[in-house]
C-alpha cells in the first residue's frame, strides 16, 4: 500500500502529459491496477453484504478478511508488503461509514429491537452485539432500560413458554424455569423477581 500511496503523491505533482506516461509505466510494472481491482472487489463485497442486512463494523471487517485472505501470491501479484488487504478493508469500511452504508448505531438499534422481540434479555443481547460491533458505549446506551421494562419482558417470556409466571412448588421445575430465563440472558435478580 505504501508504494501505491507514494505513487499517488508523485502523481499529483506531475503535469497532465506526464500523468499518462507515468500511470502506464506504474500500472504495468508495479501492481497498481491489481491493488485498485482488489479494492473495488472488497468494496463490492461490503456493499453486497450491507444490502442483505445491517452489519456492525467488527462483523463486516471479519467477513471481508475471511473472503479476501492475504496470501503470498496476492502480495506478489500486487507487488505489496504484508498488511495490504487489512489496509484496503479499513479504507473500505471508512468509505462505507462516510456514505452511511454502514452504521454501528443502526446495527445496534436494530439488534436490540429484534432480540427483545424474540424474548432475549440484556446479557444475551450485549454478547451478541459485542460480536459485531466495537461500540460498547452505544450498546450500553441502547440497553439502558429501566429494570421494570426488563422484568416485564422476562415475565412475558415465562408466560409464553410455560403459560404462567407462578413460582412452581417443585424445586426441580423452579430450577428449570430459572435456567430457561438465564439462557435467555436475564440477570439473577430479574429472574427471582419474574415469578409471582
Amino acid at each position: 500500500m505504501k508504494q501505491a500511496e507514494d505513487f499517488l503523491q508523485g502523481f499529483e505533482s506531475l503535469s497532465e502529459g506526464e500523468e499518462e506516461e507515468s500511470l502506464d509505466a506504474f500500472s504495468t510494472s508495479d501492481g497498481f491496477d491489481e491493488v485498485q481491482a482488489l479494492a473495488r472487489q472488497i468494496e463490492s463485497r461490503a456493499v453486497y453484504l450491507l444490502g442483505i442486512r445491517e452489519h456492525g463494523a467488527k462483523e463486516l471487517k471479519s467477513k471481508l478478511l475471511t473472503k479476501f485472505p492475504e496470501t503470498p501470491e496476492l502480495l506478489a501479484e500486487c507487488k505489496e508488503l504484508p498488511g495490504l488487504v487489512k489496509s484496503l478493508i479499513e479504507d473500505v469500511l471508512q468509505r462505507c461509514q462516510e456514505n452511511n452504508w454502514q452504521s454501528d448505531e443502526r446495527y445496534i438499534e436494530i439488534g436490540v429491537r429484534n432480540w427483545t422481540a424474540k424474548g432475549s434479555g440484556p446479557i444475551k443481547i450485549r454478547q451478541k452485539l459485542m460480536q459485531g460491533s466495537y461500540r460498547e458505549d452505544l450498546i450500553s446506551q441502547y440497553l439502558d432500560w429501566d429494570d421494570s421494562e426488563w422484568l416485564e419482558l422476562a415475565r412475558s417470556v415465562l408466560l409464553k413458554k410455560y403459560g404462567n409466571t407462578q413460582k412452581p412448588d417443585e424445586r426441580n421445575e423452579q430450577a428449570k424455569r430459572m435456567r430457561f430465563l438465564q439462557s435467555r440472558g436475564f440477570s439473577p435478580h430479574l429472574i427471582w423477581q419474574a415469578f409471582d
